[in-house]
């Protein structure tokens, strides 16, 4: 049972919590536009007694040293989390109840990732407040992560040392780690066919919207949901009486396929469109976009352990995942052994979003309590 001391000092930590995520909530913030976030980062750690430089990007790096002094000279372990998120991102004050922050209802809360970001800033800086014996960090809040990870995919570890972290970041329930992750690659698709009058001749004209009709494109769930496929956009015609001759598809397919499957997958996606536009004398072109990397965690990486440790030391359930959700570990995985933890927010990027604060002290102790006794092998 915790003593009130415990107990106080866990109320303590969800009140400082809840403070910083009204404040980012009150700062607005969609991708492209992180600099007012970013300028609340800087002055937060400034207070800290830590000094963040910015990137050629625009992300925001900060080195905290090892405690105690000698330990400096390990390898620092990555935090992670992204200052955008995606519009509306409005500034407003979020509704709190019953330990529920809510968005207002005009905008989306932004706890995705907030909520990460506010996990980072705390745990900086109960390390400090409780003397707390710890390995170097170094913190990376990334720009662009919702239209594409541009942050992450700009940023080189590296020349800083780092070989490891943690990207704190929304997945599903809090504290879960996401140990398989998706590829996703978005797709555009231009149906060109040949306009005309309906009421007059329709000799020559081939409708585009008719070519997408056609399109027996893959769909939905496939091969036991390992792939998802959708089309989120559509965009063609002109006016009511005009047969269109352009016509805009833009979807996403995600996909736990590797090789020769998702090239065949995507090859199945691109023959679907062209064939269609092909058999009405028209013409397709589909054009892919990889977002992020899909990626399997090895589950003997020891930050991984490590954090299953603390976890569990904590009494706690260690709770793994495969998610289609990206993150900036699909980016950061090319040069380090990440991995996202799940901050739990619901309802991410609709003005329904909303999230429990007491997880998000809970994450921070585990960070305590993984920091404190971490020692890369």
């Amino acid at each position: 049972m915790a003593t009130v001391n415990e107990r106080a000092g866990t109320d303590t930590l969800i009140a400082d919590i809840t403070a910083t995520m009204l404040a980012l909530a009150g700062i607005p913030s969609v991708s492209g536009s992180e600099a007012d976030v970013r300028d609340y980062l800087r002055e937060r750690l400034a207070s800290l007694g830590i000094a963040a430089t910015t990137d050629a990007v625009g992300n925001l790096i900060a080195r905290v040293p090892g405690v105690p002094a000698a330990r400096d000279t390990e390898a620092p372990l990555l935090f992670n989390a992204h200052m955008d998120r995606v519009p509306l991102g409005l500034a407003h004050t979020p509704i709190l109840a019953n330990g529920i922050l809510r968005s207002d209802g005009a905008t989306n809360l932004g706890a995705d990732d907030s909520a990460g970001i506010a996990i980072i800033l705390h745990t900086v800086a109960e390390l400090a407040a409780r003397k707390l014996p710890h390995p170097p960090l170094l913190l990376l809040f990334t720009v662009g992560e919702e239209v594409g990870l541009i942050g992450a995919k700009a940023f080189d570890p590296d020349p800083w040392g780092a070989r490891e972290g943690i990207v704190f970041d929304n997945a599903g329930e809090a504290g879960v780690v996401v140990t398989r992750a998706a590829t996703y690659i978005a797709f555009d698709v231009t149906l060109h066919g040949s306009g005309g009058h309906p009421g007059k001749r329709l000799e020559g004209t081939a409708s585009a919207i008719e070519m997408f009709r056609r399109a027996r494109y893959p769909s939905g769930s496939l091969d036991g949901d390992t792939t998802r496929i959708s089309i989120g956009r559509i965009e063609g015609g002109s006016a009511r009486n005009a047969v269109p001759k352009e016509v805009r598809v833009l979807g996403e397919a995600r996909t736990l396929q590797e090789g020769a499957p998702r090239a065949a997958l995507l090859a199945e996606i691109e023959r679907a469109f062209v064939e269609a536009a092909q058999s009405l004398g028209g013409s397709a072109e589909v054009a892919f976009d990889p977002h992020c990397d899909g990626y399997i965690l090895d589950p003997d990486e020891p930050l991984l352990r490590a954090w299953a440790a603390a976890v569990e030391a904590r009494g706690q359930s260690f709770r793994t995942m495969i998610t289609f959700i990206g993150s900036d570990a699909s980016a950061l995985r090319r040069f380090a052994r990440v991995f996202t933890v799940s901050t739990g927010a619901m309802d991410e990027h609709t003005t329904e979003e909303w999230i429990a604060l007491a997880p998000l002290a809970e994450l921070t102790e585990t960070a305590l309590a993984l920091l404190s006794a971490y020692v890369a092998e």
